[in-house]
């Protein structure tokens, strides 16, 4: 009982000593917004209400964006749907939201379903970019792997159709001692963001193997593989330190490997990345109300690409940004952006 208490103190304090550590020492820089995105300046009033009912591992942020626009407009009534929901879309689909905010794109199915509801397309914004890095143990000498292979580690159903368990380093390339050494498998699991978003992208919403251990945060996945060498896990794409390595990435077995970095994110040629969006029901050829003209403007501001990178996602591209701002009307003063020449959040 005294050692596992030891060993328990031992492992919180490195788990602090490690999350005390400034960006840098975890390998990536922090991604930094575009200069050139706009801030949001709000002089005049915007009225009215909307509902957004937010996927699970949206609601932090979508309610940091709801604050921040309430704030600046106290007469505007933005409401989260009550009702929980994995994705955020079923309110939307049962007309008790005007918009969905999901960790994903809609599925054709989806957009089907949406057309039978309301008779048109929804309308898709893209806000903020989520990204996942793969990590094993320092002295592993893997040099990549695909998206297959790691559902045939990972996930019991292998739905990317590799028909046997990964469950030693030899059957990924690893030689000599790593041969037959076990693969272990380190993540998060439950309604966490990550979980979501690996069993959605490499699993293809499949389940975890039991043999997986489920860390208590993204910290504790790192701890663990740097503490096993023959481990593997995933975690935030800025985690890295010198106890693990990144795993290069590849869409298919024997394709390009690319690995984890913040530009290779946002020029969209790492695998393990996806846009977060907001999905609004509004007839085409209309226009939007104030209320989603702001939130959207807001989500795609400086400061609001400032709250997504504070909670662990990447920003926007200003080129990006502008494209997407430009097919929303700005007549309305109280939501409309400027681009200051030293950009500063308001």
């Amino acid at each position: 009982m005294i050692f596992s208490r030891l060993v328990l103190a031992s492992y919180l304090t490195a788990t602090l000593a490690l999350m005390s550590l400034p960006p840098a020492n975890w390998g990536q820089v922090r991604p930094q917004l575009d200069p050139d995105i706009p801030s949001y300046l709000s002089s005049d009033q915007v009225l009215g209400t909307l509902t957004i009912s937010p996927s699970d591992t949206m609601k932090p942020l979508v309610r940091a964006w709801i604050d921040e626009l309430v704030r600046r407009h106290p007469k505007l009534n933005i409401a989260m749907a009550r009702e929980g929901s994995d994705t955020g879309l079923a309110p939307l689909l049962a007309h008790r939201s005007d918009i969905a905010a999901m960790p994903r794109r809609m599925t054709a199915d989806e957009i089907a379903e949406f057309v039978r509801e309301y008779g048109y397309e929804p309308a898709e914004v893209p806000v903020a970019v989520d990204t996942l890095a793969v990590y094993v143990h320092k002295d592993n000498p893997l040099t990549g792997l695909s998206l297959d292979e790691l559902d045939a580690m990972f996930c019991r159903e292998r739905r990317r159709g590799v028909k046997y368990v990964v469950d030693s380093w030899g059957l990924v390339g690893v030689m000599d001692e790593w041969f037959e050494a076990p693969v272990q498998l380190y993540g998060r699991n439950g309604k966490s963001g990550p979980s979501y978003f690996f069993r959605d992208e490499v699993c293809k919403g499949g389940t975890f193997h039991h043999q997986l251990v489920d860390a208590q945060g993204l910290a504790s996945v790192i701890l663990d593989v740097g503490a096993d060498p023959n481990g593997i896990g995933f975690s935030a794409i800025g985690y890295r330190t010198d106890m693990v390595k990144p795993v290069p990435i590849a869409l298919v077995k024997d394709g390009r490997y690319v690995e984890p970095s913040v530009q290779a994110a946002l020029d969209g040629s790492y695998p393990l990345r996806r846009n977060l969006y907001l999905y609004i029901a509004k007839p085409p050829k209309s226009e939007a109300t104030p209320a989603t003209v702001a939130l959207i403007r807001y989500a795609l501001s400086r400061q609001g690409q400032h709250q997504a990178v504070e909670f662990g996602y990447l920003p926007m591209t200003s080129a990006e940004i502008a494209r997407l701002t430009s097919k929303w009307p700005t007549t309305v003063k109280s939501a409309r952006l400027e681009t200051p020449n030293r950009p500063v959040l308001e």
